[in-house]
């Protein structure tokens, strides 16, 4: 009995080392010259190399109970490594099977960045778990149940141990399922200092690589219990939002004379503004004062007359719509703020139709470019402090 034993352990010996050495090679060359990639698929997550584990451990089930008597403490003890055995390669191969899943869905256009990867650990955790109870039941010789049982008057102390991995694992479902978050989303977490890309979502962590490529990880938890945010919206949207200010000095905000009416009526994209104003502000006042009056600087203060900041609002909005990089389906316009002791805000509200940082940038700096370089066509300086000139 212990030769024919011996003769058993020595034949699954060369099996196993004949499928690591011969078959598994043989099926990567086979997979190799296929047109089909899930199989090259498989072979790169080690799924054939870990299901051919099974072969010899099926051998030496078998075998065992044909050279070994039936209720001796040898056969048990190898009735219960075949099983540790069994417990082993179902949960390399069920991780392999996962992780061929998951690259699958990643591949996937409509899938790739849905943030399953966490689901796919959790997975991965459970039969984790399963195989442990089973590898720890059949060393101990107890029952599944007792070792559930021991674990179950464990319960607070695993759940301490485990806390952020069961935090984890509901937040990353609540994540999926809500659409909180994908790859490739640009995050803002203020508080966690994390602004830039998200590059993986784990089942406890999200990771995200800040525009400085600095690398911030974040519990998954952390984004359910707390607020942040996605700027997937705007990038979904077509348009990225321009909001800045050119703080106009007021001392320069006058009324137009009909000199500089006239030379601003010329701007091709102005004249249209320009007719009607003048058209509208004569209308009043013929109507305030009649045909034979005569404008002097008195009716400047007690009629209707154009300034020059006025005007400048018009041409920044008739400027905006003539421009191709800027979206004319969104909110657009040039708007007053509050006085300030620095100067008169006049905001530039609009929204650019590449929302790539690069193009944005691009788009906005052109734009303010010329607004800039035009404000004294207007009569209008933009506000500086008397210091910083006298430098």
């Amino acid at each position: 009995m212990e030769l024919n034993f011996i003769i058993l352990l020595v034949s699954v010996g060369l099996v196993m080392v004949l499928c690591m050495l011969v078959v598994n090679p043989i099926a990567q060359k086979v997979s190799a010259k296929t047109n089909n990639k899930f199989d090259d698929l498989l072979v790169e997550k080690k799924f054939f190399s870990r299901a051919l584990q099974m072969v010899p451990a099926v051998i030496f089930s078998i075998g065992s109970t044909q050279v070994l008597n039936e209720d001796t403490w040898l056969l048990d003890m190898c009735s219960r490594a075949v099983n540790v055995w069994y417990a082993l390669v179902a949960f390399a191969v069920g991780c392999s099977v996962f992780d061929v899943i998951e690259t699958l869905n990643d591949r996937s256009q409509k899938n790739k960045n849905k943030p399953l990867h966490g689901i796919f650990q959790a997975v991965k955790l459970a039969i984790f778990c399963v195989s442990a109870i089973v590898i720890i039941s059949q060393v101990s010789g107890k029952s599944p149940v007792f070792i559930l049982s021991a674990l179950g008057a464990a319960a607070t102390v695993l759940m301490l141990i485990f806390k952020d991995s069961i935090l984890g694992v509901v937040s990353g479902i609540q994540i999926n399922v809500s659409d909180l978050l994908r790859k490739d989303d640009w995050i803002e977490i203020p508080r966690h200092n994390a602004d830039g890309a998200v590059i993986d979502i784990t089942l406890t962590s999200v990771k995200v690589r800040n525009w400085d490529n600095t690398i911030t990880v974040i519990p998954a938890y952390e984004l359910i219990t707390n607020s942040f945010k996605n700027w997937r919206g705007m990038e979904e949207s077509g348009g990225r939002r321009i909001k800045r200010s050119l703080l106009i000095d007021q001392q320069t905000i006058r009324f137009l004379t009909p000199e500089e009416i006239e030379r601003l009526s010329k701007i091709e994209i102005l004249k249209p503004y320009m007719d009607e104003k003048r058209q509208e502000l004569t209308s009043e006042f013929v109507a305030k004062y009649g045909d034979q009056a005569v404008p002097s600087e008195l009716d400047m203060v007690n009629s209707r007359h154009m300034t020059n900041i006025g005007t400048f609002r018009a041409y920044c909005n008739a400027y905006l719509r003539s421009l191709s990089g800027i979206a004319q389906n969104m909110t657009m316009m040039t708007r007053q703020l509050e006085p300030t002791p620095h100067g008169l805000p006049l905001e530039i509200y609009a929204f650019a139709n590449d929302t790539r940082w690069i193009a944005y940038e691009n788009i906005q700096s052109d734009l303010f470019d010329h607004l800039i370089a035009v404000l004294p066509e207007f009569g209008l300086k933009l506000f500086q402090y008397a210091g910083y000139l006298s430098k």
